[in-house]
């Protein structure tokens, strides 16, 4: 019985000191997982920006070059801290930026959307994450593919077609064996994008 007793006080405390590890590690490694992701944003920004910088230059040409603004209020969760506030972004030049986030095929895609200062025509995307099958759904994120965006005007709908049936100013050309995805990010940055463009151009009036 002795043993029994013993073998529990032993399974609690050494369930109290990892999980009091757990803790500490979690928050001396959070402002450092918070900072890389502001990094990566501002690196997703300035690329679908097309604004050259470098590792070392990124936070002053950030800073420099693109300011952020908030939404509407209607937009907002309410209670939210004014430095918490979803926002997009402007270039010196009008470019016009947001954020996009949603369901994939396999799990939630996020990226980053510059539209031209006329707030339709694209200047650049990016994909900051996402979890398709490598090699195939995957492949959304590569370079070749995010190119054929550029030029395209998003409205009325944007279309992402089988492979070389793209024509129309708003198509662009799927990949072969990953339509599912290609048909899952075409929905994600329609609905994205028409929620949020008339509100940017809302904002912009002011």
């Amino acid at each position: 019985m002795m043993d029994k007793v013993k073998m529990i006080a032993f399974v609690l405390v050494l369930g109290a000191v990892l999980t009091t590890a757990l803790v500490s590690v979690d928050a001396f490694t959070a402002p450092f997982i918070k900072a890389n992701q502001a990094k990566r944003l501002q690196q997703s920004i300035l690329k679908a920006a097309e604004i050259e910088f470098t590792e070392a230059s990124l936070e002053q040409v950030y800073s420099e070059k693109i300011t952020a603004k908030a939404y509407p209020d209607a937009m907002q969760t309410a209670g939210v801290a004014e430095e918490n506030k979803k926002k997009f972004y402007l270039t010196q030049t009008g470019d016009v930026i947001f954020e996009y986030r949603g369901s994939g095929l396999q799990d939630e895609i996020y990226g980053v959307i510059a539209f031209e200062p006329d707030v339709e025509t694209i200047k650049g995307i990016t994909i900051v994450s996402q979890k398709e099958t490598p090699g195939l759904g995957g492949r959304i994120a590569e370079s070749e593919f995010l190119e054929q965006f550029k030029g395209k005007k998003f409205f009325p709908q944007f279309r992402i077609r089988p492979p070389g049936k793209a024509s129309g100013i708003n198509e662009i050309d799927g990949l072969t064996g990953a339509t599912l995805s290609c048909n899952a990010l075409e929905a994600l940055l329609n609905k994205e994008t028409n929620t949020y463009i008339p509100a940017i151009k809302e904002s912009l009036k002011k």
